[in-house]
């Protein structure tokens, strides 16, 4: 039982208490005890009720379907149940619910246990994803992992001379489904002392789209866009015993994780045709094409994880609190390796130099802070973090097959003998907290952060930030109240190096390139994580009732990150957001709500063009006519409203509605140095998404209600990714062809709600 309901509960019967105090002398006793006994009733026992009805959906589509299950046009059952029940001599209750139990969207949960003693519970739930039920494939066996051509297939260079494409497409649906079983137990073992255990088995079957290339270098790699399954199993336990009092609290337990795929690979066909004359792919050997050739992508593999952990908090005076986490993890993954390459045609003379990747991740978190208030006026606040994670994977020298498409090298002093990098980090973070009472009704708020990482294996070895922190906050009156804040951030890195190619690659290839081409990204590229940056953050809320009947909130945060030091990579980014939101009630039974949400976000991006005989002379300069610059720019806008009324017709209809509108507008740039071609115009990517939902109640009875909701969604998108991009528009892609989710639907719902 919620507080809520608690107050609301003990509400009633101060009422009642009252009102058989004052009505005693005028009633007659029959009927007063009568009005007693259904108010301790009403008081003492717990209402269950249980909705029943009929909907009906008005157009399939996965879009509008998609994790509520309303994909399917036709009628589907509207289901809710809150069951309860508790043993008048005893403490002894239990509880069941349930939600959208007509849909694929479905929550059940039972609960069974002793009040201060024990809890028994037992929950499923089921959630749907739908991709899109537009994409179209030539393979069969879709949802295996084992996809083959077609019979007539006639293979080619590229998707132009595919002449059995058209004949061969078949239809397929993108989505998957996750369900959940979870078990759970918890006990009060005495005053101080209590334990629980956990268990969840989880599910998620179905498909995602995935790219699949044949070769892998300049001009040869040729794709499909190929279903990949997905048949997943999840077991995770979670056991906790806890001890608290008033002054000491404290906590340990243990969590295990266990990750199974059903499907080690995924396998399929090469549509494409290998040539001895152009436009063959080169540096494909003959048996990598069509008709014999084929493909294999590992999918994600079997792994487990294990965690202890410990928490404690501690109240060292009545002002002065610690608190404190430790969290030591081991994460490990040793599913047998695939080979090389599924080809037998292709010579493999080198064998894997490991069975298994023997991958394991150590995992150390801490977590401690300090809040004191040592005068009335005055809050502190410490904190600091400590997270390492120690990749103890082993390393290996391997010589990879090219995307299934070429003989594997015989010399080390190949770009293709590549050795595994374990990545690490060490986070060290402190935080400094305090805000003061200036003034009457303001608050000044003041804070510091300290930001060290250590990482193995990346660009930049270490990177530091300083966070300095400044708030205002102000009550004018009992009616207006608001605040400011501002936060400045600045990032450092301790020198950037293209440390991954240096250790990924053998000595003997990187001894075959000539002094300054030693690098894969080029040099004057700052990646965004790891590079120097300035950050600067601004909010404003004010919150305001100047009548008892109106509410006003608004709210705006601005956000700038500036890497001023990153020639090429991304250059600068900006987010604002606007929120307003109103609500009115004119009368005691009548609520109107509005609110306008604006989100932008703005992203620079510089790069340059170079082909590895040109990289030595583009190098160095800090600018080039082969370079590109790219800049983003994505808005959203949300308006909504919407109405309530209250106790209709002498009380027994209730009638509300809301309706909501989003537009999404994304712009994309790009201008080019003299050097290169100039960029076509990109179209920009829209979306037009409006809702209008009305509903009412009327009681037919006491415990009886009757329950009416109309629904309309209407979606339109334009992505040009997607749109007009037939299977075959791409050469050297064979896609899906699918399309934006556009759609318009009508959902009505008819139910009856009985309570007892």
């Amino acid at each position: 039982m919620t507080t809520k309901t608690m107050n609301r509960r003990k509400d009633i019967f101060s009422r009642k208490m009252v009102y058989l105090a004052v009505a005693s002398a005028l009633l007659p006793t029959a009927a007063l005890a009568q009005e007693d006994a259904e108010a301790i009733r009403e008081l003492t026992q717990a209402a269950s009720e249980i909705e029943i009805g009929l909907g009906n959906v008005g157009r399939d589509s996965f879009a509008a379907g998609d994790y509520i299950g309303l994909k399917n046009k036709g009628p589907y059952v509207i289901g809710n149940i809150d069951l309860v029940g508790r043993d008048p001599k005893s403490a002894d209750a239990w509880r069941i619910t349930g939600s959208n139990l007509g849909l694929s969207s479905r929550n059940l949960r039972a609960e069974y246990g002793q009040q201060g003693n024990y809890r028994l519970s037992l929950e499923y739930d089921q959630l749907p994803k739908y991709r899109t039920e537009s994409a179209k494939t030539i393979f069969n066996g879709a949802g295996t992992n084992n996809l083959t051509l077609p019979s007539n297939w006639v293979g080619a260079t590229s998707t132009a001379g595919f002449t059995q494409l058209n004949n061969s497409l078949k239809s397929m649906d993108i989505s998957h489904e996750r369900k959940n079983y979870t078990l759970g137990f918890s006990k009060i073992l005495s005053k101080e002392w209590d334990a629980s255990v956990k268990f969840r088995h989880e599910t998620k079957e179905g498909s995602k789209i995935v790219g699949a290339v044949i070769g892998n270098s300049g001009g040869n790699p040729r794709s499909v866009l190929i279903p990949e399954p997905i048949d997943y199993q999840t077991n995770e336990i979670e056991a906790k015993v806890g001890y608290a009092t008033t002054k000491l609290q404290f906590q340990v337990g243990y969590s295990l994780s266990l990750f199974g795929n059903s499907n080690n690979s995924l396998i399929w066909r090469n549509p494409y045709t290998y040539t001895a004359t152009p436009p063959t792919p080169s540096g494909w050997v003959a048996p990598a094409g069509f008709p014999n050739g084929q493909g294999q992508l590992g999918l994600p593999p079997d792994n487990q994880s294990h965690q202890l952990s410990a928490s404690l908090g501690y109240n060292i005076t009545n002002t002065t609190r610690f608190t404190g986490t430790l969290a030591l993890g081991r994460m490990t993954q040793n599913q047998t390796f695939l080979p090389y390459t599924i080809n037998p045609g292709l010579t493999v003379p080198t064998p894997l130099p490991r069975s298994s990747l023997d991958g394991k991740i150590d995992t150390t978190l801490i977590n401690l802070a300090l809040t004191a208030r040592p005068m009335p006026k005055l809050n502190l606040r410490a904190s600091y973090r400590y997270d390492d994670r120690d990749n103890k994977t082993p390393q290996a020298q391997y010589l990879f097959i090219g995307g299934d498409s070429i003989n594997q090298v015989t010399t080390l002093a190949s770009n293709r003998a590549r050795t595994n990098l374990p990545l690490s980090y060490t986070q060290n973070l402190l935080k400094l907290d305090g805000d003061y009472q200036v003034a009457a009704r303001t608050k000044l708020n003041v804070g510091y952060d300290y930001e060290e990482v250590k990482r193995s294996f990346s660009q930049a070895d270490k990177t530091t930030e300083d966070t300095y922190r400044i708030g205002l906050r102000r009550s004018f009156s009992e009616m207006i109240s608001g605040g400011v804040s501002y936060a400045r951030s600045d990032r450092r890195n301790k020198g950037y190096a293209d440390t991954p190619f240096n250790e990924s690659y053998s000595a003997q290839y990187i001894a075959t390139l000539p002094a300054g081409t030693r690098w894969d990204d080029h040099p004057l590229l700052r990646k965004f994580l790891y590079a120097d940056r300035e950050r600067d953050k601004f909010r404003f809320s004010l919150n305001a009732s100047p009548h008892e009947m109106v509410a006003l909130q608004f709210r705006a945060d601005y956000n700038q990150d500036d890497y001023k030091n990153s020639i090429l990579g991304l250059t600068k980014t900006r987010s604002e957001s606007y929120t307003v939101d109103a609500s009115v009630t004119p009368k005691q039974n009548l609520t109107l709500h509005a609110y306008y949400t604006s989100d932008n976000y703005k992203s620079n991006q510089a790069g340059r063009s170079f082909a590895p005989a040109t990289r030595l002379a583009l190098s160095t300069p800090l600018t080039s006519p082969n370079d590109w610059f790219n800049t983003s720019d994505d808005r959203i806008d949300t308006f909504g409203l919407g109405f309530k009324v209250k106790e209709l017709m002498g009380g027994r209809f209730d009638l509300g509605g809301d309706y909501t509108y989003s537009y999404g507008l994304g712009k994309i740039n790009t201008t080019v140095g003299s050097a290169l071609a100039a960029a076509a115009p990109i179209p920009d990517l829209v979306s037009r998404f409006q809702s209008l939902q009305l509903y009412g109640t009327y009681k037919l009875q006491k415990n009886a209600t009757l329950k009416l909701s109309l629904l309309h969604r209407k979606l339109r998108s334009d992505d040009w990714g997607w749109d007009s991009v037939n299977p075959n528009t791409m050469a050297n892609v064979l896609s899906t062809g699918q399309l934006s989710p556009n759609y318009s639907d009508n959902v009505i719902g008819v139910s009856v709600s009985y309570k007892w």
